[in-house]
């Protein structure tokens, strides 16, 4: 727990909170957090649980590590267990374990409501200790709820440690490598990470840690940890991206940190569907050798009331224990679609959850780097786009005939042929108005045709015949639309491209030179106040 949450919980009990639920699975080193807090305030500690009673705990002097001792045993997990927590005193601590299942009966929440009341006078907090609490509605203004954060580096080396002492192992040469392995994992899960490595390898292997890590956070569905093949070399266009990428790597250097840099927080990337938004995500991931974590908003949403919310936070939670990571929210306008409608609809559970969002991203200081794609502009709120939830925000245009041609190289390579036995520059001819996901369909397509008769070599040809007779360009038909709106959009508003903008030849005149001028706009901030627009024209010549 770092000292954030322990600030955190320790201010509760010294403001005199007489009921606070602490929200996590990690039980022992609950209890470890609340015997330290009773230790530096001194306060006296009890803890209740239906299988031993209540019992106190105190600090063994040989290995340092709590241990119990008996006070009262077969106390009922009812109205019995919270009367006794009024009986030792003034100034006590008195944890409860998974007391969840039995709060929800009317004689225990009634019962619950006196307790605290007389809790107040005698300067007595009671912590329940659960996975899960759901505090009943009669009790909500009763009780503050908190949770314990992940470890960090400092705890996790302190498990390595042991095991090196217990099994007589050296320190691993790449010991922050082995610690970054397991963070976003709780003490428990990483005990079990390093020892599932240590059984299958008899030392510190980061694949196997990273491959337990993968299974656990992947379990609950919030977050999906990927592993990308995809590079940059992969990415066709978008250089402009891929430029902005290159030179945002270099802040996370120790030197960036005594210049003053402060952490990157992210990128939007906006544009036509197709047009490598999610390819370029995974390719960043890559590029900076940082795990990538996926999160799906429409996860995020729980059945019970306050589940969204708590999932929020548990989400963007995991992502900071695990920085320095990149954080992809794919398709972000469908999962906050129904933010203006909130309050009608879902009793305002869409509008808080992006609220936690927006006020995560203005405020995060750990080194989690957030890529999001829109598709749709129109549907993501004004205050999202603004200064300081994002660095840049990037328009993914159709590629140009240039990048069509890498993009059929790149395609060609991908599916094993090579690009000098194809006339590439026609094929970028023939495929304007295409995307590059049309492209890439465009090559399987004539691949399965070239199959299906006679299993020949692949051709130009059969390239050519597919997008003049199968595959049609999106962009030119139904999303014909979509792409102008967008397009007039990134426009209207100054967003920078994400591709590199051609030049333009000079062509002599007797006005002279003919240029093209591109204007970006870029808001000023003011002493914390919006203070007007700051224009920047680039003369391409």
């Amino acid at each position: 727990m770092n000292t954030q949450s322990i600030v955190r919980l320790g201010d509760y009990i010294r403001a005199g909170y007489p009921a606070i639920v602490l929200n996590t699975p990690e039980e022992e080193r609950a209890l470890e957090e609340c015997y330290k807090i009773a230790e530096g305030l001194e306060l006296q500690f009890y803890a209740w649980s239906e299988t031993k009673g209540v019992f106190k705990c105190e600090r063994d002097k040989c290995d340092g590590n709590l241990k119990y001792e008996t006070v009262k045993e077969s106390v009922a997990p009812d109205e019995e267990a919270l009367n006794e927590g009024l009986t030792y005193g003034k100034n006590t601590i008195y944890c409860m374990l998974d007391f969840h299942p039995y709060i929800k009966a009317p004689n225990v929440w009634r019962t619950a409501k006196d307790v605290f009341a007389k809790a107040k006078g005698k300067g007595t907090s009671y912590i329940f200790i659960s996975c899960k609490f759901d505090v009943p509605a009669e009790l909500e203004h009763e009780v503050i709820i908190t949770s314990l954060d992940l470890p960090q580096k400092k705890e996790l080396q302190e498990i390595v440690n042991q095991f090196c002492k217990m099994y007589g192992i050296r320190v691993p040469e790449n010991l922050d490598e082995v610690l970054d392995a397991a963070l976003g994992l709780t003490i428990a899960e990483a005990t079990n990470a390093y020892a599932t490595s240590l059984s299958n390898t008899e030392g510190f292997d980061v694949d196997i840690i990273n491959n337990v890590k993968r299974q656990i956070i992947c379990k609950d569905g919030l977050l999906e940890y990927m592993q990308p093949k995809e590079t940059m070399e992969t990415v066709g266009g978008m250089k402009n991206f891929t430029s902005y990428a290159e030179n945002r790597l270099s802040a996370y250097s120790e030197e960036a940190r005594a210049y003053g840099l402060p952490y990157p927080k992210g990128v939007l990337l906006v544009g036509i569907p197709g047009c490598g938004k999610s390819l370029a995500a995974k390719a960043l991931s890559n590029m900076w050798k940082k795990p990538l974590l996926k999160l799906d908003l429409g996860k995020l949403f729980g059945s019970l009331v306050g589940d969204t919310e708590a999932n929020t936070r548990k989400a963007l939670e995991i992502a900071e224990a695990m920085a320095p990571a990149i954080l992809w929210i794919d398709e972000i306008e469908k999962g906050l679609s129904g933010v203006g409608s909130s309050g009608k609809t879902d009793s305002g559970v869409t509008s808080r959850m992006f609220g936690t969002i927006l006020t995560w991203l203005q405020e995060k200081e750990t080194p989690v780097y957030v890529i999001a794609t829109a598709n749709n502009i129109s549907s993501l709120p004004p205050e999202f786009l603004r200064k300081g939830r994002f660095d840049e925000i990037f328009f993914v245009d159709l590629p140009s005939g240039e990048e069509r041609e890498e993009i059929f190289e790149i395609q060609l390579k991908k599916y094993g042929r090579k690009s000098e036995d194809f006339d590439i520059a026609e094929l970028a001819k023939l495929s304007e108005g295409y995307t590059g996901a049309e492209i890439e369909e465009a090559i399987v397509s004539a691949m399965f045709n070239a199959w299906n008769d006679g299993k020949r070599p692949l051709t130009t040809d059969d390239i050519k015949t597919v997008m003049s007779e199968e595959i049609k360009p999106m962009s030119t038909g139904i999303m014909s639309g979509t792409v102008q709106a967008l397009r007039e959009w990134s426009s209207t508003h100054g967003i920078r491209s994400a591709s590199s903008i051609p030049k333009v030849k000079k062509a002599a005149t007797s006005t002279g030179n003919i240029k093209s001028t591109r204007q970006i706009r870029f808001k000023k901030q003011t002493n914390g106040k919006a203070g007007g627009t700051e224009q920047t024209n680039k003369e391409e010549s």
